[in-house]
């Protein structure tokens, strides 16, 4: 159902670290719309300079520096943080492990402590991953509850940062709840991910009118609107619960084909997709804790498919892209 704008709201700035990426924007634009007062934080004054341009305040916040961490979060001073930098793929790990560990595990701690130096009664959101879990939920739908076995980089990283926040919570007994976005898309999405990087090479397949190899072509995902992720964002903002984990996901699955195929339609042409490789992983989760505290997705993945393929599109293409 839809959110109305709130006119008494207890959280009245948001600090959003990574806000120039594809979540970060579209949760900048959703809070501002809603009267929050929003804060970007971005890598460098040239990006600093681009949000301020379309979205409003932003400050350089370097989240593998501490200093800059610190410093950032004393001049804001928020009554919410949401962590939403660092990278969100397994592959840009592989060439350089090690500024992936400072991004992700040191920088959750830079932004925990630059809030307890600062802020430490302010509301803090952690966005983890579902790669937490492992490659493959063996046809069960992962629960908060499910065990950690992460199968690659990211994973692991995550895992070691969740576990950072925890020493902070029995400690300093910081505010802050864990988010696990299991995958997502929609408009704007970066090439840098898979759906980002299929949607593109099926336009490039739709022009050239021949055919696609998609990797794990049998394999089923739980996948969401990024309208509905960012809204579980706020949610957890408004509701979540201290050193609590929560998933962000649809609760049910849908096949690499079946999503190849409604980008294919989305082009208005005719492709053949061929599965590169033979494996067939499922990853599903199941959001009966983030639904108790009243969010639900309500946004298709239909939907979703066909913003993602309108916002890459190119602009010769004449398309038939749902509205």
């Amino acid at each position: 159902m839809p959110i109305d704008p709130l006119e008494d709201i207890a959280v009245k700035t948001v600090f959003i670290t990574g806000a120039e990426g594809f979540a970060g924007k579209h949760l900048s634009e959703f809070l501002k719309q809603r009267g929050y007062d929003v804060v970007g934080g971005v890598r460098n004054r040239a990006r600093k300079m681009a949000f301020e341009k379309q979205y409003g305040k932003a400050v350089v916040c370097e989240v593998s520096d501490a200093i800059n961490v610190a410093r950032a979060v004393a001049s804001v001073r928020p009554d919410a943080v949401v962590h939403l930098a660092g990278p969100s793929q397994n592959s840009s790990l592989d060439d350089d492990p090690l500024a992936g560990y400072q991004s992700i595990v040191t920088a959750w701690a830079n932004v925990l402590d630059g809030v307890r130096r600062s802020v430490p009664r302010s509301k803090v959101v952690l966005v983890s991953s579902w790669e937490v879990y492992g490659a493959d939920c063996g046809g069960q739908p992962w629960s908060e509850q499910s065990p950690c076995r992460p199968a690659n980089a990211l994973g692991s990283f995550k895992a070691n940062a969740e576990a950072v926040a925890d020493t902070y919570f029995r400690n300093y007994h910081l505010n802050y709840s864990i988010a696990r976005p299991f995958a997502y898309t929609g408009s704007g999405q970066g090439e840098r991910s898979f759906w980002g990087d299929l949607a593109r090479q099926t336009w490039n397949a739709a022009a050239a009118g021949g055919s696609l190899s998609v990797p794990n072509l049998p394999g089923k995902w739980d996948l969401l609107h990024v309208g509905d992720v960012v809204e579980a964002y706020w949610r957890l903002i408004e509701d979540g619960k201290p050193n609590e984990t929560y998933n962000i996901c649809s609760g049910k699955t849908v096949s690499t084909q079946e999503l190849s195929s409604a980008l294919a339609r989305c082009t208005g042409r005719n492709i053949s997709f061929q599965s590169a490789g033979s494996s067939s992983t499922t990853c599903w989760g199941g959001n009966d804790k983030l639904r108790q505290l009243g969010w639900q997705p309500t946004r298709s993945v239909e939907s979703a498919i066909a913003d993602l393929a309108r916002s890459c599109a190119p602009q010769t293409a004449t398309t038939t892209v749902a509205a």
